[in-house]
């Protein structure tokens, strides 16, 4: 009898291209920093924590963040110079084109918490881009964690601000029938309990999805290098040029995520302050 031929499902899946892409979603996954997956425990416990790749690197930029600012404050200057003169550049930035514009001048207030998710999110990105880092923003764990204590501080802001009937009560803008009332209520809530995985979920998908694109062109590279044909000789230099140009773009992407997060969170605390006025 003659052998079997091989499938074309089982020529792919040893084809180095193949085998690059399961490496890299592989390196993407949350893993324990040996790289390999941990077995399930059976109830939680002190004993049974693993730090993974992502929560380590989210440690890094956490420390990142704390001596830049404990560095940059210490340099008090009439003239704010070099790392001074960024983190200045940066407080300022928040406060008066996201507190103050967003929430006006109330929202001086609430300064150090955006301030906070501001550069967390932000160096978080920035961290990312630099391998063999990761972002601690490229898992939904963080992120929607992080969504959940957007939800609960604007929350907590609006019922203190207003009171919790008259701040439940906001949620139905005055003037509404009071046959369409209960449908609008319901759908207000949906919409607010809705914000913790629309805010992690697009702050997720953007910097994974970035760091796939990345992967795969590197990929590319890495094939091209090891089987070189003249496919390659054209394949090569056009996924370097894509390397250079997507890193560009995600520093883009990165402040651009940062600003977009933090601005929503402006946004939803400001609402929750002014609840009475709708």
């Amino acid at each position: 009898m003659a052998a079997p031929a091989v499938t074309a499902a089982g020529a792919e899946e040893a084809s180095p291209l193949s085998k690059g892409i399961a490496r890299l979603l592989h390196e993407l996954e949350v893993l324990p920093l040996n790289g390999e997956k941990a077995e399930v425990a059976g109830s939680f416990s002190p004993e049974n924590f693993v730090l993974t790749n992502y929560s380590f690197w989210l440690l890094v930029a956490v420390v990142l963040m704390l001596v830049f600012f404990i560095v940059a404050s210490r340099k008090s200057q009439l003239v704010p110079q070099g790392i001074s003169n960024v983190a200045e550049a940066g407080v300022e930035f928040v406060r008066n084109n996201i507190c103050v514009d967003v929430m006006g001048p109330e929202g001086k207030k609430y300064f150090p918490f955006i301030a906070t998710t501001f550069f967390f999110v932000l160096i978080n990105n920035l961290l990312g881009n630099i391998p063999p880092a990761l972002p601690g923003t490229g898992t939904v764990g963080t992120t929607f964690v992080w969504g959940v204590i957007v939800f609960l501080v604007y929350n907590g802001i609006g019922i203190k601000k207003n009171g919790f009937v008259p701040y439940i009560k906001s949620l139905v803008p005055s003037g509404t029938p009071g046959w369409l009332a209960p449908l609008i209520f319901t759908l207000e809530v949906v919409s607010h309990i809705l914000r913790p995985f629309t805010l992690g979920v697009r702050l997720f998908a953007n910097m994974y999805a970035g760091h796939i694109m990345l992967g795969v062109f590197a990929v590319f590279m890495a094939i091209s290098l090891e089987h070189f044909t003249p496919v390659s000789a054209l394949v090569l230099p056009l996924s370097f040029v894509m390397q250079v140009l997507l890193r560009v773009f995600e520093l883009f992407v990165a402040v651009l995520q940062a600003y977009i997060f933090t601005i929503l969170t402006a946004v939803y605390i400001s609402g929750a302050l002014h609840a009475s006025e709708h």
